[in-house]
């Protein structure tokens, strides 16, 4: 969406101070139990650690969605995810009929919006909201990209589920050697360097821990190469150590840990650390097998169970954060947009329609967030809303009732004693949805 943009005077949290740069570092599939600094009690990750100790700890934020591509579609238009179409999966599989779904161009997206006020942009990593040409990330406002555009790839060959290579350098799709981690976080330490002199917005997009689950040494799953140990990998063992079946996690997870802290030293290092907002999330809940799923939350990827969407977060911004810091404000993936497009001085364009909020005031000074009803839908029927502690879950199968204050972990179901409740959230629910879906493209795929 080519808007003529305009920026801000006398934005109040930035006045004194140049333009902050933005470090957005997602995950993908990582529930509280991936690291330590929520509930990983099989090993430390001290780098992602270091956000929380110097930063704020997120203890009630939530992914926009259950699944990968919704939620990058929800954090890139700062709107729910069925305003855009990409409310479900967006399959590698060319046959499959949401292949052809993706951001489109009449999207506003925050890195046009961020470009708009002068910012470098950049993203290194999974893209995964368009496979067609025409939603590549560099024509969504991006000035850099190196990664990928599906949804996972062999962390050492770099192809995809569908057996296609996929790692582009800008757009066109070349090769390096190196674990997809580690070259994720050669890229955006390269930018900030090169970028250190003016406001960056940069976008950090780990496919870990999503499978396929490969440690630096670990052998190629996918490719022609199948089998086979990458030349410039380490040697390393490639099966659990006896007795500790988070042998491989750990492996994998650490290239991310170690990548996170390198990013943080990187911004000390160029004094620019004062004036840069990072942030961390998962895109969404545990996916099975990858051991980060917490017995503290319901329920995994997919899921609208706790477990399926509340999901590790953490915001560093030295000098504007007190260190060690927690907040318990309900908040999610789009909030962090607009918070971003607001500290950039970015106008909103007229007549249009942002869902997230600026979430600034509370992590920088403690401030409450207005009371909203916020919801999530999985475009196959399930869907939940949330409304100050309770939680209602919408299903084929009927509705459940949650008061998530006193039962966290979802185990008792008020809603066949608290029925007038359930029906008044229930009626709020689906207003909500009706209206996101109301001019959402690719209509003609939600019935398939």
């Amino acid at each position: 969406m080519k808007y003529l943009f305009l920026i801000c005077c006398g934005l109040s949290l930035f006045a004194d101070s140049a333009k902050p740069n933005i470090i957005v570092i997602m995950v993908d599939d990582m529930g509280w139990g991936g690291i330590s600094a929520f509930d990983n009690k099989h090993f430390k990750t001290p780098g992602i650690d270091r956000m929380a100790i110097e930063g704020m700890k997120l203890t009630d934020f939530h992914s926009n969605g259950v699944v990968c591509s919704p939620t990058r579609a929800a954090l890139m238009t700062g709107r729910y995810q069925q305003r855009s179409g990409c409310d479900v999966v967006i399959n590698a599989d060319p046959k499959h009929p949401d292949h052809v779904r993706g951001i489109r161009d009449e999207e506003w997206t925050l890195p046009e919006a961020m470009k708009s006020a002068g910012y470098s942009t950049a993203i290194f990593g999974k893209w995964h909201i368009g496979y067609k040409a025409e939603f590549h990330p560099m024509n969504h406002g991006f000035d850099e990209f190196v990664g990928f555009i599906s949804g996972n790839i062999d962390a050492q060959s770099h192809y995809d589920r569908m057996m296609t290579f996929d790692w582009w350098q800008g757009k066109e799709l070349k090769d390096e050697e190196g674990h997809h981690s580690d070259l994720i976080t050669k890229h955006s330490i390269d930018f900030i360097e090169r970028n250190k002199e003016k406001p960056f917005f940069l976008y950090v997009a780990h496919g870990t821990p999503h499978s396929p689950f490969q440690a630096r040494g670990s052998k190629i799953q996918r490719g022609p190469d199948k089998g086979k140990v990458p030349s410039w990998a380490p040697k390393m063992e490639y099966s659990n150590t006896p007795g500790d079946d988070n042998w491989l996690m750990k492996h994998f997870t650490m290239p991310v840990d170690e990548g996170v802290n390198q990013i943080l030293d990187k911004l000390v290092e160029l004094d620019i650390d004062k004036n840069t907002i990072v942030w961390f999330l998962s895109d969404n809940g545990a996916a099975g097998g990858n051991g980060s799923k917490s017995e503290n939350t319901r329920g995994a990827k997919g899921s609208m169970y706790e477990g399926g969407h509340r999901v590790p977060a953490l915001v560093w911004a030295p000098g504007r954060i007190k260190p060690g810091s927690v907040s318990e404000q309900t908040m999610m993936t789009f909030d962090i947009t607009v918070s971003s497009i607001k500290a950039a001085g970015v106008a909103i364009p007229a007549n249009h329609k942002l869902d997230g909020v600026d979430v600034h005031p509370t992590v920088f000074s403690n401030k409450k967030l207005n009371a909203r009803t916020l919801i999530w839908e999985n475009g196959k029927g399930s869907g939940a809303l949330r409304k100050g502690p309770w939680k209602l879950i919408v299903n084929k199968k009927g509705q459940e009732l949650y008061n998530l204050a006193e039962d966290h972990k979802e185990t008792k179901n008020l809603a066949k004693s608290m029925p007038e409740l359930v029906r008044e959230l229930h009626k709020e629910y689906i207003a909500i949805f009706q209206e996101t879906k109301k001019n959402a493209p690719y209509s003609m795929l939600d019935n398939k």
